[in-house]
This record gives C-alpha cells, sequence and structure tokens, in this order.
C-alpha cells in the first residue's frame, strides 16, 4: 500500500520520475512528505535489486505502509516501515542497518533529509466487536494469504519461490518434491501447494500442505509442540474438510522431521492412503 499524494502530471507523454516530483513548489508538506517517503522505498527497493541483494527487496514488498514521522529525540524525520506484527521479527537490527545505511546514501544524493529507518507493527483496524475479533483469531482464522506471506529467512525457508514458515515445512515440502520428480511417473505424479489459503465451512484456513494425487485431493498438516492443546480444534476442522471433499488428511510428528527415514515413511504412508481413499 502507498501513501496518498498529489503526483504532478506527466509531460510530454510520459511520467514524470521522483527526482522530477521532487522539484514541483506547489506541493503542501504532507504532499512532500508522503512523496519522500514513496521515493525513499522506490529507490531502496530499486538499488537493492539491482546491487543482488533481492532477498531483502523481497522483505521491502511486504511492508504494508511507510511515512515520514517526527523523531524528537534525534530532532529529524525517520522513515517508518510499517509491518503486519507476525512479520516484524524478520526486519533484525543488522537488516535495519543496512537499509539505514542505503537510506542516507539516497537521501544524500536528492537532499531529503531523511537518515534513519524504522520498523513498526501494523495496527489492526478494530472496532467495537473486539472480543469477537479476538476471539476468532484465538481459534485460528486470522486472515493469511500464501501471495502476500512474508517470506521469512528467504535464504533458508524459501524455495522454488514458494515460501515456508519454518524449516520442518521446507524439508517435507523437498521430500514431497523429490517423489513428484524422482519417484512417480511424470503420467502418475503429485502436485504440491504448500500453505494454500481457502475456506471451509464456517471459517477460513491454511492448512500446511494441500497435495493432489490420483484424482484426489488431500490435506498434510505438521504437529507443533503445542498439538496437544489444540487437538479438539484439529479434530473439528478435519471432520470440515471431510465433509469439504477432503479424500484423505494426515499428521507428521514433530519428532519426524529429525529423522528422514521415519519422515519419508510416513509421507509415503500419506499418498498411498490418499491414493486408496474413497
Amino acid at each position: 500500500m502507498t501513501n496518498d499524494f498529489v503526483q504532478a502530471p506527466a509531460t510530454s507523454g510520459r511520467s514524470l520520475s521522483y527526482e522530477e516530483m521532487l522539484s514541483d513548489t506547489t506541493l503542501s508538506n504532507d504532499q512532500r512528505e508522503a512523496l519522500v517517503a514513496e521515493t525513499l522505498m522506490a529507490y531502496l527497493s530499486i538499488l537493492l535489486v539491482r546491487r543482488g541483494d533481492v532477498t531483502t527487496a523481497q522483505l521491502l514488498l511486504q511492508v504494508d505502509r511507510w511515512k515520514l514521522d517526527w523523531d524528537e529525540e534525534g530532532r529529524e524525520k525517520d522513515l517508518v516501515l510499517e509491518v503486519d506484527p507476525a512479520n516484524k521479527s524478520h526486519f533484525t537490527d543488522d537488516l535495519l542497518q543496512k537499509l539505514r545505511h542505503l537510506c542516507q546514501e539516497i537521501s544524500g544524493r536528492f537532499d531529503l533529509g531523511v537518515s534513519w529507518v524504522e520498523v513498526r507493527e501494523t495496527l489492526p483496524v478494530v472496532g467495537p466487536g473486539w472480543r469477537e475479533m479476538v476471539q476468532r483469531e484465538i481459534s485460528g482464522e486470522r486472515p493469511t494469504n500464501q501471495a502476500r506471506r512474508l517470506q521469512p529467512a528467504p535464504r533458508r525457508w524459501l524455495e522454488d519461490n514458494l515460501a515456508f514458515t519454518n524449516e520442518g515445512e521446507q524439508r517435507v515440502y523437498r521430500l514431497l518434491k523429490h517423489r513428484q520428480e524422482k519417484v512417480l511417473p511424470a503420467e502418475e505424479t503429485i502436485a504440491i501447494f504448500p500453505l494454500p489459503n481457502g475456506r471451509i465451512a464456517g471459517r477460513t484456513w491454511e492448512p500446511d500442505f494441500l497435495v493432489t494425487y490420483k484424482g484426489r485431493a488431500g490435506i498434510l498438516e505438521i504437529d507443533g509442540p503445542h498439538h496437544n492443546a489444540r487437538r479438539a480444534l484439529d479434530v473439528t476442522r478435519e471432520h470440515l474438510m471431510r465433509d469439504s471433499g477432503v479424500a484423505y488428511i494426515d499428521r507428521v510428528p514433530v519428532e519426524a522431521l529429525d529423522n528422514r527415514v521415519e519422515l519419508e515413511h510416513v509421507l509415503d504412508r500419506f499418498l498411498r492412503r490418499l491414493a486408496e481413499s474413497r
């Protein structure tokens, strides 16, 4: 999402560059600040890509909003990036230092007077129905989307342009992909959909893996350390999934993630039972 500002009109059939737009003396203070923030975000992202740091550029694409904000301590304007609370931890101190150095470089070139980058959590839109909102999120119904999902620690958990939330998910994906490409015949293989977002009766939900095989769709979930506390909710979801046409549902014990032989046994059993399901 970008901030709103009055864009200078195009001339000679082309859009003006940010450098040309910044020279517009008719902008109000608020419009200029929005334009400066937009300019910094644009140059940060483009320069990161051109300097080979695609990973950090991808993270910037997940920023919800950006703006300039007065820093009382530093007595200057800071570039503030607002991100989803679940994503804030991925903007580490090292990454912020990198962004600050680059921001200083860009700001100095255009005399923008911005030398600091800060990250804050995006506040949700909350109203009088906040209690119901909290209950829905506790029940796991917080809106997510694979296409908008932040790619956490991309150098470790990004593969084939698909994002994973942890190493265990990526490990399961790699073994499924091995079966897809090396074990099963091309005319009778599987499709793998990590972290798809969808809706079943009464709720939206994001399973760990949706796998299709021999005309059937199956769900594969990875148990976490707190799985037992959520077992009742898991059973309810499994009933809803079966009622919605999912042929087979299975779970990967968290203990199997560190044992390749055991994990392969779990995956082979899942595919066999999915193929045999009626």
